[in-house]
């Protein structure tokens, strides 16, 4: 009779969940389960993980409660993968009642965890919460990683506070993490359409110097702001700098050459008007 140990059951419950088949891994624990065989934290964090990837949340916490009554003590990985089960849901109220639940098991969050709940919050529409969070895992000497901060801008950019976005922007770029494109864009965009076009430009400044891949969304918005200011020559820096990058549409050509011939100006609209060949036309 060969003796097959935890660890090869491990491995076919982790085989099973990197083919996607849920079901069969749960089979696998069920069985270990029902003959005896000492399942650990491994084999229930990886059928619950398996649960949480497959969105079924109801199915990952009833195999933490199966966990809890068999003795097994479920570990940081085991509650992240529930916390996620519930962000994937939307579902922020029992994402945070996991949080509580993991502490009061002695099971201190770490970064995946408090990123975890934080998307939940994000995904439930509630900054304000996401910023908790946040700030919670700063005090308990968890430094927050570039997801960490993304998730909680990103929030605020959907909750309409732009402000609070670029304070969140700033302070990640204070700690060391590298924000990416797509950070910067939605900032400068919602600070530009509520109007701080002042602050829009410092932080599309701030990202040209860093080079960081600033979509074409992100100038149109400014430049056209600049047009609706009257900057015409800030709109035409900016449509410059964006057809230098290769992300210069064809509308913010035409409407920056048509507002230099409005103004008089034949030359340098002809001048931008040639920029629409350097882009492709477009």
């Amino acid at each position: 009779k060969v003796d097959i140990s935890v660890t090869m059951y491990n491995s076919l419950i982790s085989a099973c969940f990197r083919r996607g088949e849920t079901a069969r891994a749960a089979h696998w624990l069920e069985y270990m389960i029902e003959h005896h065989l000492s399942p650990d934290v491994v084999s229930f964090s990886t059928v619950i993980h398996a649960c949480a990837k497959a969105n079924d949340l109801a199915g990952a916490e009833q195999w933490l409660a199966r966990m809890d009554s068999i003795g097994v003590q479920a570990n940081s990985v085991t509650y992240n993968s529930v916390i996620n089960a519930c962000a994937r849901a939307s579902d922020l109220h029992r994402a945070e009642s996991w949080m509580r639940r993991m502490e009061t098991a002695g099971v201190h969050p770490g970064l995946l965890t408090y990123n975890s709940v934080i998307n939940a919050c994000a995904k439930a529409g509630d900054a304000q919460r996401a910023e908790h969070w946040l700030t919670v895992m700063r005090e308990q000497s968890v430094d927050p990683d570039a997801i960490s901060f993304s998730t909680v801008i990103h929030a605020c950019i959907r909750a309409n506070s732009p402000q609070q976005a670029a304070r969140w922007l700033a302070e990640m770029v204070a700690v060391g993490e590298a924000p990416g494109g797509s950070c910067f864009s939605s900032v400068v965009q919602a600070l530009a359409r509520r109007g701080d076009l002042a602050a829009a430009q410092r932080w599309l400044r701030d990202a040209v110097d860093r080079g960081a891949a600033v979509n074409k969304a992100c100038f149109g918005v400014v430049i056209s702001a600049c047009l609706r200011a009257g900057d015409l020559e800030a709109a035409d820096d900016w449509l410059r700098l964006a057809a230098r990058g290769g992300v210069a549409t064809g509308a913010c050509i035409e409407n920056v050459a048509q507002a230099w011939a409005r103004r008089g100006d034949q030359q340098r609209s002809q001048s931008i008007s040639q920029l629409a060949s350097r882009v492709g036309g477009v």
